[in-house]
């Protein structure tokens, strides 16, 4: 008894193949070209928005400046030639001390 085996389904299973991976490329690229026209569109209109607006409402207007507490410091510079005379400093090499 001769046992022959045939093998059928290979050319289908090749053509299937093929026509998902071309379905998955043209989704990939319908997907990603709408995508595209919905950021183009969102970019318009924020364009469109930004130079119908007034220019005081897209830069805010500084902080009103604080004012300071009604106390006040008192202060007088201080400045004492007498300390840091080079000739009153004792020098450790002089033998005074």
């Amino acid at each position: 008894m001769l046992i022959t085996y045939r093998r059928t389904g290979g050319g289908f299973l090749l053509i299937v193949l093929a026509a998902v991976l071309v379905a998955t490329v043209l989704a990939t690229i319908v997907v990603g070209a709408m995508l595209l026209i919905v950021a183009a569109a969102i970019g318009a209109v924020v364009l469109l928005v930004r130079a119908l607006l007034p220019a005081s409402w897209r830069r805010a207007a500084p902080p009103p400046a604080i004012s300071w507490p009604h106390q006040t410091i008192e202060a007088t510079i201080v400045t004492p030639r007498a300390s840091s005379d080079e000739s009153h400093l004792l020098h450790i090499d002089s033998g005074k001390g």
